[in-house]
C-alpha cells in the first residue's frame, strides 16, 4: 500500500486536530448545565478505538488537478500521561490502512488529550485546539483555535485563507439529533459547525481567485466523534503581466476531508 506525501501529512496534522476520540453528551433540557463535567462527557480508557472510513481530496500535477483517495484511519487510546504542562492527559497513537482494510495497519503518528476544567483541548504537531467546551447547549460557542499561528499548514499547503483560524467560531449548531451516519442510525447525535464560508464556489472560472472553508464535525453520546467534514483550499490565478499580455497560471492548493466512523469497540 502507497501513500502520497500529501496524504500523508493531511492524516497526521489534519486528523489527530480533529480529536476522533473525544465524547460529546448533550444534556438533558431538565438537567442543569453547570452539572456536567467533560470527564463525565469524556469516556477516555486505555484500548479503546475508533476506525473511520476517509475520503480525503488533494490537489496534485501541480495544483491542476483533483483527486479523492480512500483510506481507513484507526485512532487508540494507548496510556494516561501527563501533557507538557504537567496536566493529566491521554496519548493517542492513529494507524493508516486502505478503503477495505486489506492491508496491514500503518502507524502515523501520536497526538494528546487534556481535559482542563471546563475544556477538552488536543495537541498535535504544536497545534492545540480547544475541541470541546461546557456547557453543551445549543448556540454556545467559543474560539477553539485560539492558540494557532496564522498561517498552521504553511509551508506544505502555502493557503492565504488560512490566517484567520483563529477567529473561527465553535458552535453546538444542534443538540440530540438522530442522524444516520453511514449504514449506523445513531441516536444522541450532536453536531458543531466551527465555519461555512466561500468565495467564487462553485468556480466559474480558474482565472479569478476562489476559496472554501468548512468544518463541521458530530458527535454521538457515548461513543465520540462519528462524523467530519473539513474543506480548506483556495484557487490562486496567478496573474502575469508582459506589456500588454496578460497571462494566468491557475493552481488549487489545500484539502479537504470527509470521514464517517465504521467501527468501534
Amino acid at each position: 500500500m502507497k501513500f502520497l506525501f500529501s496524504d500523508k501529512v493531511l492524516l497526521r496534522k489534519l486528523l489527530p486536530v480533529i480529536s476522533v476520540v473525544a465524547i460529546l453528551t448533550a444534556c438533558n433540557k431538565s438537567e442543569t448545565l453547570n452539572s456536567m463535567s467533560l470527564e463525565a462527557l469524556s469516556p477516555l480508557q486505555a484500548g479503546k478505538y475508533i476506525t473511520y472510513r476517509v475520503d480525503s481530496m488533494v490537489f496534485v500535477n501541480s495544483g491542476k488537478t483533483t483527486e479523492t483517495h480512500r483510506y481507513q484511519v484507526k485512532h487508540v487510546i494507548d496510556h494516561a500521561a501527563t501533557d507538557n504542562l504537567n496536566r493529566p492527559a491521554w496519548v493517542v497513537y492513529t494507524y493508516l490502512n486502505d478503503s477495505l482494510a486489506s492491508g496491514p495497519w500503518v502507524s502515523n503518528g501520536t497526538y494528546v488529550i487534556t481535559i482542563a476544567g471546563k475544556q477538552m483541548e488536543v495537541y498535535e504537531n504544536n497545534m492545540r485546539v480547544l475541541k470541546l467546551m461546557l456547557p453543551t447547549a445549543e448556540g454556545f460557542s467559543w474560539k477553539g483555535n485560539t492558540y494557532l499561528s496564522d498561517h498552521p499548514y504553511n509551508p506544505d499547503f502555502p493557503l492565504y485563507i488560512d490566517y484567520n483560524m483563529r477567529l473561527w467560531d465553535f458552535t453546538y449548531s444542534s443538540i440530540n439529533q438522530t442522524e444516520k451516519i453511514g449504514t449506523t442510525t445513531l441516536d444522541s447525535v450532536t453536531t458543531l459547525t466551527h465555519i461555512d464560508k466561500s468565495e467564487n464556489v462553485p468556480m466559474v472560472t480558474d482565472t479569478a481567485f476562489a476559496s472554501r472553508e468548512l468544518s463541521l464535525e458530530k458527535y454521538a453520546k457515548n461513543i465520540g466523534l462519528v462524523y467530519r467534514e473539513f474543506q480548506l483550499w483556495e484557487n490562486q490565478p496567478r496573474k502575469t503581466s508582459t506589456g500588454n499580455v496578460v497571462s494566468f497560471n491557475p493552481v488549487r492548493i489545500g484539502f479537504g476531508i470527509k470521514m464517517w466512523m465504521i467501527d468501534k469497540n
